[in-house]
């Protein structure tokens, strides 16, 4: 564990743990937290927001599902993390802006991912195409995927830990209730019920984790050992090789959750966005 690792997690369990795990209203977390301005002019695929980022004259493209408890939504963050992975790979990218619960509950989010994906697989440009989430975005991504009739998918997906079971019935939601240095279960379970509204956790359009995960693309996954959810992307791992996924799970000592995204400066982070610019270019050259 690096040093740089090692502050950060301990900054955020002092500063930020509490918080998350509280019981905030969604819509007043999202003013605090996020910035929501588009950076650059959306394009128009129906009803789905699609933010351009990269090269958009690349023939590889990036398309990434946000996590943020299916209530806050992409911001700087993700567009520095989308910004990179497109330089790296010489991709251009596209970051997609779903309806946010509580205002749109499920399953607003992820019928709006299964439409914008479709759009960008069927336009005639798109080429090679990898599919990139973190956390709750993962499920909407993982769902959206499960779901497409297209002939044409994507060439690899990439998650940051993914949130693939709604239900929690993962054992790391206990044993790593207090170990986990920024989510404890009351976190997740808090912006499950503003998305579910009562709807069923285990429905596999809600929980991919639930669902037949034969005809998944090369998955590449990131997960923390410490996490609350480490056993969200164990159990997928296990299941999608069972449905004979070409999987790569990397579990990193004691990092937090989608710590690529939150934690770049870090040595761990490094590590990982190389292995995600391997993986990425290598599975594109095999279309």
């Amino acid at each position: 564990m690096s040093i740089e690792l090692r502050v950060t997690t301990t900054l955020m369990r002092l500063a930020l743990k509490r918080r998350l795990n509280a019981n905030y209203c969604p819509i007043d977390g999202r003013r605090r937290l996020t910035s929501h301005r588009l950076t650059r002019p959306p394009v128009d695929f129906g009803d789905s927001v699609l933010e351009p980022r990269g090269d958009t004259g690349a023939a590889h493209t990036i398309v990434y599902v946000p996590g943020g408890g299916f209530m806050l939504g992409a911001d700087d963050r993700h567009r520095r993390f989308v910004d990179v992975l497109c330089r790296r790979t010489g991709s251009r990218g596209w970051i997609l802006h779903y309806p946010l619960a509580p205002e749109n509950p499920y399953p607003a989010a992820r019928d709006d991912t299964v439409h914008a994906l479709r759009q960008v697989l069927s336009a005639p440009d798109t080429g090679a195409v990898t599919l990139v989430a973190d956390s709750a975005g993962a499920a909407l991504a993982l769902s959206a995927t499960l779901a497409l009739d297209t002939p044409r998918g994507f060439d690899s997906l990439v998650l940051l830990s993914p949130l693939t079971d709604l239900a929690t019935t993962g054992l790391s939601y206990v044993y790593n209730r207090y170990r986990d240095p920024l989510c404890g279960p009351e976190a997740v379970i808090h912006k499950v019920h503003h998305y579910l509204r009562g709807a069923n956790p285990t429905d596999p359009i809600a929980s991919p984790l639930w669902g037949d995960l034969h005809g998944l693309p090369p998955l590449q996954i990131f997960v923390g050992s410490t996490e609350i959810m480490l056993d969200d992307s164990v159990r997928l791992a296990e299941k999608a090789r069972a449905a004979g996924c070409d999987v790569e799970l990397r579990v990193v000592a004691k990092a937090p959750h989608t710590f690529p995204l939150l934690v770049p400066w870090c040595a761990e982070s490094r590590r990982a966005v190389d292995a995600m610019t391997a993986f990425i270019t290598e599975k594109g050259n095999h279309r």
